[in-house]
């Protein structure tokens, strides 16, 4: 018996020994994967944090930040009175060939007795991005004052929506304080970057962190691996002459000396496999040249819904914004134009913006523009022509919209008319319209007079519907199209007909 208990215990000590080597193997290969997994570059951590960004295709966001001044501010003397908080929902699809974003900011007020309610609905701002325009809508507390701004200019838009975007709705997106690129874009851009050598604890996690010095400013940022490599926290410095919101110094009417923003105490939470900070701080720090601004934002995400029927809430829709008829409106078509003011929203109404010159009109629900380069000329409908299909089979068309009150449009005709033979031997037929309805007889009689031998005709119905249907902008307006009836040039000069029949030679 003693025997056999002698051998089971060395026995099960050569047990406990090959448990042991085998469980110090296995502890060192972990060891050497972790301590494998923990060299990244600085490329490889950015492409796995724009992984998780970039997954962000359709969500749903509410979210409360709240403006809390310090003691230290030389602007505020009684803090606790000028606290500020508001409420941003936020809507966003990106389906790759479009985007559009909905955002909607309502401020809050703080009461004596320290809760906060919300303010007057004529203080909220609703932004809206899709087709790629951009709407504005400040409903004032009287409709003179209502106001919606659109334009075609991304770059404005961007600006503004990063403007809603740092009341809660920018980390979603990437996107730091004073920023209007995503950080990941902003880093690879850097002048200096660089990964640390060692982790670097921020709460129960070790992360990964990069600095960076760029035309932006000066970034330390923290990557968290555990949570998607989102940004468990985050140091930006900027400096008189850094960026902001991708603009120089120069651009703004007030000046900066120095600024600091920090993001921290961040939790995240996973939904739909994506990692989204749901909840953190920032701190602030402006220096300016007479005053000193400090404080901190707390935030936290209300309500978050990934990958919403859009379509069935009616998310980017016009109607969400909830104009208000009556209200003005102001356009900017293009980067560098000036906003100008020409309509009163009206129900039954939409926005068209011109792809001959980005000029944005607002005109009736049932109006188009049917003609441009690369679509096939429609059917003379509402204009009088003398003119049949086989009149024009398998020729060319070059088309004239003239006023015969205006001495550019005859002068056009006139010259028309002494081409009008050796258009033709080039399977080209030439037709002119009246832009504007006028008497019959004075037409003819104008028309015998100049011998004019090609076919004119008159608009007969709606005039301005008729001409923007054919995308007339001035007069003279000439369209030419191939023998396919597909338009291939437009808005060009008669002195250019012959450049522009070569180019779509052979006809």
């Amino acid at each position: 018996m003693g025997h056999r208990r002698t051998n089971y215990g060395y026995e099960k000590g050569l047990i406990m020994k090959a448990i042991h080597k085998f469980l110090f193997i296995a502890a060192c290969c972990v060891s050497i994967q972790a301590f494998a997994a923990e060299k990244l570059s600085v490329g490889e951590l950015l492409d796995r944090y724009a992984e998780n960004q970039d997954k962000m295709k359709s969500l749903i966001a509410r979210t409360e930040s709240a403006w809390i001044p310090s003691a230290e501010s030389t602007t505020e003397k009684q803090p606790q009175q000028n606290q500020s908080k508001s409420i941003v929902e936020f809507r966003y699809e990106d389906t790759g060939k479009d985007f559009k974003a909905y955002f909607c900011r309502t401020p809050l007020k703080l009461e004596n007795d320290g809760t906060w309610v919300e303010e007057n609905a004529s203080r909220s701002t609703k932004i809206l991005w899709r087709d790629k325009r951009y709407y504005q809508y400040y409903k004032g507390p009287r409709l003179a004052v209502s106001k919606l701004y659109l334009t075609a200019d991304a770059k404005h838009a961007g600006k503004e929506l990063i403007d809603i975007a740092y009341d809660g709705v920018g980390p979603f997106r990437g996107i730091l304080c004073r920023d209007i690129e995503r950080i990941d874009s902003i880093l690879r851009q850097s002048d200096s970057l660089s990964v640390r050598p060692d982790l670097d604890r921020v709460g129960s996690v070790k992360c990964y962190v990069i600095d960076a010095v760029s035309r932006h400013g000066t970034y330390t940022i923290w990557f968290d691996p555990e949570h998607g490599y989102g940004i468990a926290k985050a140091i930006v410095r900027k400096g008189p002459e850094d960026l902001r919101r991708g603009r120089p110094r120069s651009y703004y009417t007030c000046s900066f000396d120095n600024s600091t923003e920090v993001m921290q105490n961040v939790r995240f939470e996973r939904v739909n496999g994506i990692w989204f900070p749901v909840e953190f701080e920032r701190l602030s720090n402006r220096e300016y040249e007479d005053r000193t601004q400090s404080g901190r934002t707390p935030y936290k995400v209300t309500h978050l819904d990934v990958n919403p029927d859009h379509k069935d809430l009616g998310s980017f829709s016009l109607e969400g914004l909830g104009i208000q008829n009556g209200t003005r409106i102001r356009i900017g078509d293009a980067p560098g134009k000036p906003l100008r003011t020409e309509y009163t929203w009206q129900a039954g109404k939409k926005f068209v913006v011109d792809e001959w010159d980005g000029r944005i009109q607002y005109v009736p629900e049932d109006w188009s523009i049917q003609v441009g380069i690369g679509r096939e000329l429609p059917a003379f409908e509402g204009i009088d022509l003398d003119i049949t299909a086989e009149d024009i089979r398998d020729k060319a068309i070059l088309l004239c919209f003239f006023n015969m009150n205006q001495r550019p449009s005859r002068n056009c005709l006139l010259q028309l008319r002494t081409r009008a033979k050796e258009l033709m031997a080039k399977d080209v037929v030439v037709v002119a319209v009246q832009a504007s309805k006028i008497d019959d007889s004075v037409l003819n009689e104008w028309v015998e007079k100049n011998n004019i031998s090609f076919p004119v005709g008159m608009i007969q119905s709606d005039e301005e519907k008729t001409r923007f249907t054919w995308g007339v902008r001035s007069q003279p307006w000439l369209i030419l199209t191939d023998k396919g009836n597909i338009v291939r040039a437009e808005g060009f000069g008669i002195d250019t007909l012959e450049e522009k029949i070569k180019e779509i030679s052979p006809l």
